[in-house]
């Protein structure tokens, strides 16, 4: 073995990429253009469970007390935190307080109700846990005999409904899930790229720290995980992390199981990394043990992220999951590479253990990194798409929004690999002939490679930093309903005018027929209120559509509702209600009705 000095330092500044910037652009064009494409055509997705429907229905008026509540939602749901509470007109609680699954119904969750309820409005506040992991929760009102105390039930519904979290938890929780991408992907990424371009470079001392602190992050992380999702997941406050019955409980769930499971991986790969760092000898190293054995528990545990998230729930989930490890694998060859380069490819001298040729190592590891470029920007692209669905979901959702800033992150991650390239063989002007000439001739002294060197690993840098912001959008991801689920919620807007509380609802809200509209109509007291007229219209001005007539019939005290309305085009069209309650009472409200 030899030392890299003069002219061997120059096969360093290879680019991150390994390939000419031109190619780059081009990589980042095909990959906008797939988004583009893609975003019209987009396959199915779910994740967060959606409430499909209750019993007794939402703000009915039933002559005859129910002797349960039945909440039924679109996937399987846990109910470990969950809880569905039923408080009556006084605010005292009338349910068994044994939340259950009706026989062979894991979609649903009942509680039984007190043999006798008083006349009056009841609420009903539900909290489950989605299939992705993710609690979800709500709060509708009915009412027995009289919709009397309807307005002060309605109130606490939407108090209850609109609850959060503790803000410390859902902070806790963010930077636990952060931590936990960047102890998987090094240590999955790491492992891979020493195997594979520079077996003997796990005996360095560097390349030791860093690995077993990825390994220790990734078990703190999971370990911490584990108590967070309690407090997370039942809405409590930070300081019933320590909750031993919370813990047990998180254990007997899903994403309980599920972390379990990593740590099992975590403890199996300890020879694998042992084996690596050439505690077993030098020999070991090339076993097919330790190469099998890193490939099998680094998928194992790169499937772990998505076991109990938005890949592996909703529809395909095969394919979700599946793209979810290509995706997670690819970026940790990329972050892996990046590790490599910055710590010890590219740092001091000062280690005991050297590549042979280091221009050899430092190519193959750039080919990787290139390749794995590219299977992030196809897999995440597809996996986008499939959570997104259309452009209005990307640009009107809190996660469509989100997953734009990890775009432009990612592509600002590519693009700094390739300034890498063109700041360094412009300031040399070595032409790509020139490089391969100049490979070829023997290492020399010269403290220019030094200076090259010390600018690349600055580059380097700084594209790790960035890497460590995607991660950190990331984990901003995982926690937010897909925008594809996002966008269908159905529309609604409510106000009040001449003495009456108008909410108005449009299901869902999508270009073609079949949508529904309703419209309640309430007294001051939040009773269901008959009124002499109500018309509704639409009309999109943009593209000089309408006014068209809804045409309303009464299905009930203060209920309209208006079946397969048709909305010829995506747009934001404008809403018109007429409401009047007396022969010369008479109000027109508008608002603006999103249609995608």
């Amino acid at each position: 073995m030899h030392s890299a000095t003069g002219r061997d330092h120059e096969i360093l500044r290879v680019p991150i990429a390994g390939i000419p910037s031109r190619r780059v652009l081009r990589l980042i064009g095909a990959a906008l253009a797939v988004v583009v494409l893609l975003a019209a055509t987009s396959g199915t997705a779910g994740a967060h469970a959606q409430l499909e429907s209750t019993s007794p229905d939402s703000s009915s008026v039933l002559e005859v007390a129910p002797k349960q509540v039945l909440l039924h939602f679109d996937e399987p749901v846990e109910i470990d935190f969950g809880s569905l509470r039923v408080l009556g007109p006084s605010g005292q609680r009338v349910d068994s307080g044994g939340t259950h699954h009706p026989p062979g119904d894991s979609h649903a969750v009942a509680t039984s109700l007190s043999g006798h309820l008083p006349r009056g409005t009841y609420v009903v506040a539900w909290r489950v846990i989605s299939d992705d992991s993710h609690p979800v929760h709500g709060a509708f009102i009915f009412s027995v005999g009289t919709a009397g105390g309807a307005k002060r039930a309605g109130s606490l519904a939407t108090a209850l409904g609109d609850q959060s979290g503790s803000t410390a938890v859902g902070v806790a929780y963010w930077l636990t899930r952060f931590v936990a991408f960047i102890g998987l992907l090094v240590l999955v990424g790491l492992v891979a790229m020493v195997l594979v371009s520079w077996p003997q470079g796990g005996r360095t001392r560097r390349m030791g720290r860093i690995l077993w602190a990825s390994w220790s992050l990734l078990v703190v992380s999971t370990v911490v995980g584990i108590a967070i999702q309690g407090v997370y997941a039942a809405s409590l406050p930070l300081a019933d992390i320590v909750r031993p019955a919370l813990v047990d409980a998180v254990l007997h769930t899903r994403f309980g199981e599920v972390e379990l499971l990593r740590l099992i991986l975590l403890v199996a790969v300890i020879p694998v990394l042992m084996a690596i760092r050439g505690r077993f000898g030098e020999g070991h190293l090339r076993r097919p043990w330790v190469v099998a054995g890193a490939a099998i528990l680094g998928a194992g545990l790169l499937a772990t992220a998505g076991l109990a998230g938005h890949a592996s729930a909703g529809g395909q989930p095969l394919l979700g999951f599946v793209l979810d490890v290509v995706h997670l694998g690819a970026g940790a060859l990329w972050l892996g590479g990046l590790v490599l380069l910055a710590t010890v490819l590219i740092a001091d001298r000062s280690e005991e253990v050297q590549p042979a040729e280091p221009r050899r190592v430092t190519l193959r590891v750039s080919a990787l990194m290139f390749a794995a470029v590219a299977v992030v920007v196809a897999t995440g692209t597809i996996q986008s798409i499939r959570q997104v669905g259309s452009f209005f979901a990307l640009f009107h959702t809190d996660y469509g929004r989100t997953l734009l800033v990890k775009i432009a992150l990612v592509v600002a991650l590519v693009a700094a690999g390739a300034h890498s390239r063109r700041t360094l063989h412009g300031h040399l002007g070595l032409g790509r002939a020139q490089r391969t000439a100049r490979a070829e001739e023997p290492a020399g002294d010269g403290g220019a490679g030094d200076v090259q060197r010390n600018r690349l690993r600055r580059s380097v840098l700084v594209e790790l930093g960035i890497a460590l912001c995607v991660l950190a959008v990331t984990a901003v991801l995982v926690n937010a309903v897909p925008a594809k689920q996002a966008a269908a919620l159905p529309f609604s807007h409510s106000f009040t005018t001449l003495g009456v509380q108008v909410n108005a609802i449009v299901d869902p809200a999508e270009v073609g027929a079949g949508n529904e509209v309703h419209v309640y109509i309430l007294s001051s007291q939040g009773v269901p209120k008959a009124i002499p007229e109500l018309d509704a219209s639409i009309a999109l001005p943009a593209q000089h559509l309408g006014p068209l007539g809804i045409p309303l019939r009464v299905v009930g005290p203060g209920h309209f509702t208006a079946s397969n309305v048709s909305f010829p085009v995506a747009g934001n069209w404008i809403l018109k209600l007429t409401v009047r309650t007396g022969a010369t009472d008479e109000q027109v409200v508008t608002t603006t009705l999103p249609v995608h």
